[in-house]
């Protein structure tokens, strides 16, 4: 909220027990747009999304954030996310994760 307040772009965290067969790709941008995260005509929603049991994670974003927060500087996030999770750290990763993006966007929550 506080991310929103600032940006205007929409920030969700999003846990799933299972993706079903699907891949955290399809299911992150699948969930985005199903909850229509972001502002209709910028599609600047972010989906942060994590299934724990299957040890995946996945950071979704609109269209509109593409040149912002590039595929290889949410994937860098992702790594930084990791070593928190791993230790079920997952408050403070997520914390890591949310001020990483928020940082590449240029806006401080």
């Amino acid at each position: 909220a506080r991310y929103e307040g600032v940006t205007k772009h929409q920030m969700v965290i999003a846990t799933t027990p299972s993706l079903n067969g699907t891949s955290v790709d399809n299911f992150g941008t699948c969930l985005g747009n199903r909850w229509g995260i972001g502002r209709k005509g910028h599609d600047d929603g972010i989906v942060i999304l994590i299934a724990p049991s299957e040890r995946k994670m996945q950071i979704a974003k609109g269209l509109g954030m593409e040149k912002i927060l590039t595929d290889d500087k949410a994937l860098e996030i992702v790594h930084q996310m990791t070593p928190h999770f791993a230790s079920r750290d997952y408050a403070g990763g997520l914390s890591e994760g949310i001020e990483a993006i928020a940082a590449q966007t240029g806006e401080t929550p």
